[in-house]
């Protein structure tokens, strides 16, 4: 088995129907951008949308009331309605989290779940595909607020878009025996997860008035939030909440971890918080600030840790069993299409802060990472056949962290009849190149956003690569396909064939998807 230890480590590194539109007078800011370009009526309330005069953007909409005070650790439940037209001009904080994540974007609070949405054309009868996005940053950092999330280039091919905040870390997936005991169905350490579907049920209500297709929507995530968008395939809680699935490098079938053993974790948190002994320790900890809770969590002072254990577990509710075990039986929400894949060297981000530098940093990485299957894995990677030991257990890493359960995922969906697309992110960015990261972890997102900046570069081949990328990926929102307008053919995973896309300036269809190594991690039982 691949640990949950290790994987934390790695992880830590990064991670009532709607109303159409209504007019409303333009109003102009000084810089040349309409501002109110209409008014949309949601199931809460009218919200004001701005215009650039291609794209119309609705930003920091609340989708659940905020989860402070007594909500703080409970299930999300709908905001208060509001009675004025509410100014959708920007975004709200990101969710509270700890300092040290990449790509984070302040300011930070608690109060913090909303949506974002941004459209071609907001009215009731477009009827447009949906792209609604779960941002990384390994559960614990990150947020909708980031530029490079920023959904308007992507709807310009046609689509509606929507990020979410979601609570993080020691908010989001904090179980404890106490908070099991209060909630109705027995759960805790899932609410993030239940932020997501909250957030994928505001769609289902209010996405119509948008724009948008109710009955067309695709979820899709990097990283944390790839794995939450496999979370969610095999939550029965959020059957039909989407029809299309994306997943950028992250799949769930590593989530094992039990309540029992999150619930202890739980308490580990309360003790840091001074609680456990209090008569009532959910009011102690819900009395403290969020400083205080962020600076309790495991890990919080540890930058290679970060307290990503605080993850997703097996609560018998959100997810009734391990996600790969929902999988292999065929126990998972009915999909329409299923597109996912992973980057050429995902592992740099991580290895770059490790010293692997002798062959015995080597074993003791490897034994981290895989305790029961070490000797077959340094037999699998032999340091010969790489330039150096942290490429080895990068390789390693790359295989049993990302390439091997997304292969295992698209085939078991691909056998259940599902059309799935894999694919292999081949172009290096020029922070990539100068940097000798590579093709590294998260950095195929600037191209799917369209949104370049001189980190993935912005030359002339840059942005046709980025309209390459954006044309898959929207066409797989339109049709279930991503194939169409003249570009090279992606040929679907089968059950026995595992055909691939290998995505570079020239993109060439290719088979054999890690197959060497991932035929063999595969019995190690850490994918079904």
């Amino acid at each position: 088995m691949v640990s949950n230890r290790s994987l934390a480590c790695v992880a830590a590194a990064l991670a009532l129907p709607s109303c159409g539109l209504s007019d409303s007078p333009a109003v102009l800011d000084g810089s040349n951008e309409v501002l109110v370009a209409g008014e949309v009526q949601t199931d809460r309330g009218i919200v004001i949308g701005h215009s650039d005069g291609t794209i119309t953007s609705f930003l920091g909409v609340p989708y659940a009331a905020p989860p402070v005070g007594a909500l703080r650790w409970k299930a999300p439940v709908p905001p208060t309605a509001w009675t004025t037209p509410l100014d959708a001009a920007a975004f709200g904080p990101a969710c509270a989290q700890s300092a040290g994540g990449l790509d984070q974007n302040g300011p930070f609070s608690e109060d913090c779940l909303t949506v974002n949405v941004w459209t071609p054309n907001p009215t009731a009868s477009a009827a447009l595909p949906v792209m609604v996005f779960v941002h990384g940053g390994a559960f614990v950092h990150g947020g909708s607020n980031s530029p490079t999330y920023d959904g308007r280039t992507l709807a310009t091919a046609g689509a509606v878009v929507v990020t979410m905040n979601y609570r993080l870390g020691v908010f989001g997936f904090l179980a404890h025996p106490a908070l099991t005991a209060e909630d109705a169905h027995h759960s805790s350490g899932n609410a993030g997860l239940l932020d997501q579907q909250a957030a994928l049920r505001w769609v289902q209500t209010n996405i119509t008035g948008f724009g948008g297709d109710p009955l067309r929507v695709t979820v899709f995530g990097e990283s944390a939030g790839a794995m939450s968008v496999c979370a969610h395939i095999a939550s029965p809680l959020a059957a039909g909440l989407f029809q299309r699935a994306l997943g950028e490098s992250g799949s769930c079938l590593m989530f094992s971890t039990p309540l029992a053993s999150a619930e202890t974790l739980g308490n580990s948190v309360a003790g840091a918080l001074g609680c456990n002994t209090d008569a009532d320790p959910l009011a102690c900890m819900r009395s403290k600030t969020a400083d205080e809770v962020i600076a309790a969590a495991p890990g919080s002072e540890d930058p290679a840790t970060a307290g990503i254990r605080l993850w997703p577990n097996i609560d018998g509710y959100v997810l009734p069993e391990p996600p790969a075990a929902a999988f292999a039986a065929g126990r998972i929400n009915p999909l329409a299409a299923f597109l996912g894949g992973i980057n050429r060297d995902e592992s740099t981000l991580f290895t770059r802060m490790m010293t692997i530098d002798t062959q015995a940093d080597y074993e003791a990485a490897v034994a981290r990472l895989v305790p029961a299957h070490t000797a077959e894995a340094l037999a699998l990677y032999p340091v010969a056949h790489y330039s150096s030991f942290k490429d080895a257990y990068g390789a390693l890493l790359t295989d049993a962290v990302f390439a091997c359960p997304t292969r295992a995922q698209t085939q078991v969906l691909a056998a259940r009849g599902t059309p799935s697309y894999l694919y292999h992110f081949d172009r290096a960015t020029v922070f990539g190149t100068a940097t000798g990261l590579g093709v590294y972890h998260g950095s195929e997102l600037e191209f799917v956003f369209g949104n370049l900046t001189v980190r993935s570069g912005t030359a002339a081949a840059a942005r046709a690569f980025s309209a390459q990328i954006r044309g898959y990926w929207n066409r797989f929102a339109a049709t279930g396909s991503p194939n169409g307008a003249g570009a090279t053919s992606w040929p679907p995973r089968t059950a026995t064939s595992d055909a691939y896309l290998s995505l570079n300036d020239s993109s060439v269809a290719a088979s054999g998807f890690h197959a060497a190594t991932c035929d063999v991690i595969e019995t190690w039982h850490t994918v079904p």
